[in-house]
């Protein structure tokens, strides 16, 4: 079960798609939301979202965590 704060957290990823760890926690930030860290390692675990090292760290929502979004 997601937590309000995994849902945050995968919601700034459906919105954009791609994300760097810096865009993640300004839009965070603009929630009064400080525990990214943590959501985001549990989101990984649990495969809702990858973690892409191209240019940098950026982050994904898989599609099993656009399908988590919609329950």
């Amino acid at each position: 079960m997601l937590t309000e704060a995994d849902r945050m957290v995968l919601n700034v990823l459906r919105g954009k798609l791609l994300v760097t760890k810096g865009e993640l926690v300004t839009a965070l930030s603009n929630q009064n939301y400080s525990g990214m860290d943590l959501n985001i390692r549990r989101l990984v675990d649990m495969g809702y979202v990858e973690k892409v090292e191209s240019l940098g760290t950026c982050f994904v929502i898989t599609q099993k965590g656009m399908r988590a979004l919609k329950e």
